[in-house]
């Protein structure tokens, strides 16, 4: 993955494959409620239940659910209609998006004035990401990207799309 620019509040990027954990290599979970995620990184999701973050189980913290699940696989070219890319709204929820074969796919997100843009370029290179984010995209080269998007429980009121 090439990166440019410094890091981003609210925006985490890697390879999937590489959070593969020697101790357990049968489990690759890049997102959700497991022990190789940590609770801090925008990739937990608790179940909504007491027990699962910080502190749980003894009176602990309950994490909210999360709602609005949406999960588009798409193949881009560079052909694609460049309005496709630019003008998105300002990130809601939480967005990620990984590279599902070959390909080159660039993402911009810029916040507050500081700007950083990835190409994802290996098979599982991935960006997820925040509230607050501006962002766009283009295909450099044919990419076939997974894209999930999900809200925080409604409790946070949240609305929106964080569609990249």
């Amino acid at each position: 993955m090439k990166v440019d620019g410094g890091p981003l509040e609210g925006l985490e990027h890697g390879n999937a494959w590489a959070l593969r954990r020697p101790e357990q290599p049968s489990t690759n979970w890049v997102v959700g409620d497991h022990p190789a995620i940590p609770l801090d990184s925008l990739r937990f999701v608790g179940h909504g239940s007491p027990g699962c973050g910080p502190g749980g189980g003894s009176g602990g913290a309950m994490l909210e659910p999360f709602e609005g699940l949406a999960i588009k696989w798409f193949q881009h070219t560079p052909q694609d209609d460049p309005s496709w890319g630019r003008g998105k709204p300002t990130s809601v929820g939480r967005t990620l998006s990984l590279l599902a074969g070959p390909g080159a796919f660039e993402l911009s997100f810029r916040r507050d004035g500081r700007r950083c843009t990835l190409v994802l370029e290996q098979h599982g290179d991935f960006a997820i990401w925040g509230e607050g984010l501006e962002h766009r995209w283009r295909a450099l080269e044919p990419s076939t990207v997974l894209t999930v998007r999900w809200q925080p429980g409604s409790q946070q009121g949240n609305g929106g799309s964080g569609e990249p």
